[in-house]
């Protein structure tokens, strides 16, 4: 979940791996702003309307009053168009949970009271039967794999019980990671149903093609070889 507009949050009503349900209430922002900006374009709307209602009733009986219901018409139109943007920013500036999951965050706390822009990403909402294993793949690690290659997760809570999935996707390019180490991200779909819960860290074992293992034990040395060579 993104902010949908640039505010500053006000309140929280969902907690860290929190249930919930589509259309409950995720956090919002706050509406001081927006609602003093909406009250005063109703009340400038509710002037255009009676400026246009009293130069409508001039007007037949005065040809320059009838001249001037074109550009009141349109004023009327620019206040109504204004206070229907700013009852969308005050629906929006309530954020409700698109689907079902579990709500994946940190504290909230640090969130209180944080000025945030547009896009700026508070909140996963993580559906509870969708789950795929994500890793990340070394550039000195970095092999010839295919979609379908067998991958084994060793979970640290329960690293004597493997969780088998396959391989879906290779990142093309390397990304720098938050430790400042460039990795490929790996994707991979799960075998079998699992009771893991959503965020759980571990290992894994990715398997590729056969080499020999003449390769496999100067796969390294060569690498460094080369690149210190410059060859």
């Amino acid at each position: 979940m993104r902010a949908p507009l640039d505010g500053v949050i006000d309140v929280f009503h969902v907690q860290p791996n929190q249930t919930v349900q589509a259309g409950q209430p995720l956090f919002g922002f706050d509406e001081v702003v927006i609602q003093a900006r909406l009250d005063v374009a109703l009340q400038s709307l509710a002037t255009a309307k009676t400026d246009y209602r009293q130069t409508s009733q001039m007007a037949l009986v005065d040809v320059k009053s009838k001249s001037q219901l074109a550009l009141l018409l349109g004023k009327v139109d620019e206040k109504r168009a204004e206070t229907k943007y700013l009852n969308e920013q005050l629906q929006r500036a309530r954020v409700l949970s698109p689907q079902a999951g579990v709500v994946l965050m940190d504290d909230t706390a640090e969130w209180m009271g944080k000025p945030v822009a547009v896009g700026e990403r508070i909140l996963r909402i993580a559906a509870l039967d969708d789950v795929e294993v994500e890793a990340w793949l070394p550039l000195a690690d970095a092999i010839e794999l295919q979609p379908g290659a067998p991958i084994s997760l060793y979970l640290s809570a329960s690293p004597l019980s493997p969780v088998s999935a396959t391989l879906r996707y290779l990142a093309h390019d390397a990304v720098q990671r938050p430790d400042g180490n460039f990795a490929y991200r790996v994707r991979a779909s799960l075998t079998d149903k699992t009771s893991h819960r959503v965020g759980l860290k571990g290992t894994v074992k990715i398997q590729g093609d056969w080499v020999p293992l003449s390769f496999w034990v100067m796969r390294r040395p060569l690498a460094t070889a080369r690149a210190y060579l410059g060859l």
